[in-house]
């Protein structure tokens, strides 16, 4: 659900159930046919064949950059997940173009992601553009995986077919041809220190010129100490366990949340991962049984992909400054009064010492 204010559910539901009866090719494209399509086959081609229509929606749980619903249309058909843009922007400027792009450029290279994507871009229907897609059944783990019973109760061997699904699902969007695909224009990116920079600016808004001190001092440090250029690949930009869709034996079945896809190093989506777990573990004093470490993780990505991984802790510093910098947004769209006690920043700080006296 979106940080902050949200549009009223009464008014976006009776908009998306216009769009759904004045669509039909495209909700089939993104829902398929379903029984209920061909309902009125026996009845011949008449004005009601193959009519769609939204019976309800709900605000689904997890990501805080956007609005995401799900679209309920009857027993015969998964359904549909839309997103909207947030009414208090988590960044300066939000796109749902280029998640739609990406979303249809990986599953067309493979990748479980849900297409089509489809974005819509007249507000007549809920008074902003909006993207569409198929809904995927299946189970989502929660934000935090070491308190999260999807995860712990799985027990050791399914906790690690699911960390090896999520590091083969990084493999994979780094194998997706982007140039091929189109994506060059389409996503940020370019050399590390203008990411850097990017970012950079990205605080001085978020902030609105008070950023915590954490985060000044580990974006300078990285700014300082930027490494060396690497081919860039897709990335996928939010890499979480709670970002997988897992079928009943664990194995992953779809890919979510591209609202931070880029293009850059392999190592911005693996120092966001294990940056990510290093706060988790740091946080809550443990970590799934099952979980692989650093080492074996990298082993199998490297193994994989036919690639030698560098500067790790310095990716580990600048993903857990990034993801401080957005969880700080979120905070003072929150009107959080303890946001400067945030204790993500004393473990950016104690990450960036790590880095800073044993660089890779």
């Amino acid at each position: 659900m979106a940080t902050g204010a949200t549009r009223d559910d009464a008014a976006v539901e009776a908009g998306l159930a216009r769009w759904v009866v004045a669509n039909p090719d495209p909700v089939r494209a993104v829902a398929g046919s379903g029984a209920e399509a061909g309902a009125g086959a026996g009845a011949g081609a008449g004005a009601g064949a193959g009519a769609f229509r939204l019976v309800g929606i709900s605000q689904a749980q997890g990501g805080q950059a956007n609005e995401t619903l799900l679209v309920d249309l009857g027993p015969s058909h998964p359904g549909m997940v839309v997103r909207l843009p947030p009414l208090e922007p988590s960044f300066p400027e939000y796109d749902l173009a280029p998640q739609a792009l990406v979303q249809n450029a990986v599953a067309a290279s493979g990748v479980p992601a849900p297409a089509p994507a489809l974005f819509v871009t007249d507000p007549e229907w809920i008074g902003s553009p909006f993207l569409v897609m198929p809904r995927v059944v299946g189970d989502i783990p929660g934000p935090a995986p070491f308190f999260d019973p999807y995860v712990r109760d799985a027990g050791p061997v399914f906790q690690r077919v699911m960390h090896d699904g999520l590091i083969d699902a990084v493999a994979d969007i780094h194998a997706v041809a982007w140039e091929a695909r189109g994506l060059g224009a389409a996503l940020p990116g370019g050399q590390l220190e203008r990411t850097v920079e990017r970012w950079v600016s990205y605080v001085e808004w978020s902030s609105e010129g008070d950023p915590l001190p954490a985060l000044a001092q580990a974006l300078d440090w990285c700014g300082r100490h930027v490494p060396a250029e690497r081919p860039p690949v897709l990335l996928w930009g939010d890499v979480r366990l709670g970002n997988l869709v897992f079928d009943s034996e664990r194995h992953v079945t779809a890919v979510l949340d591209w609202d931070l896809a880029s293009l850059g190093p392999r190592e911005m989506d693996l120092g966001w991962h294990f940056g990510l777990e290093f706060m988790m573990e740091a946080l809550f004093g443990g970590r799934p049984p099952g979980f692989p470490g650093v080492g074996e993780s990298l082993e199998r990505y490297e193994r994989r992909c036919g690639y030698e991984v560098r500067d790790l802790a310095w990716h580990e510093v600048f993903a857990l400054a990034r993801a401080l910098a957005i969880n700080d947004r979120h905070q003072r769209i929150t009107g959080e009064l303890r946001r400067r006690e945030n204790p993500m920043g004393d473990i950016l700080l104690a990450r960036l010492e790590s880095a800073s006296t044993r660089p890779d």
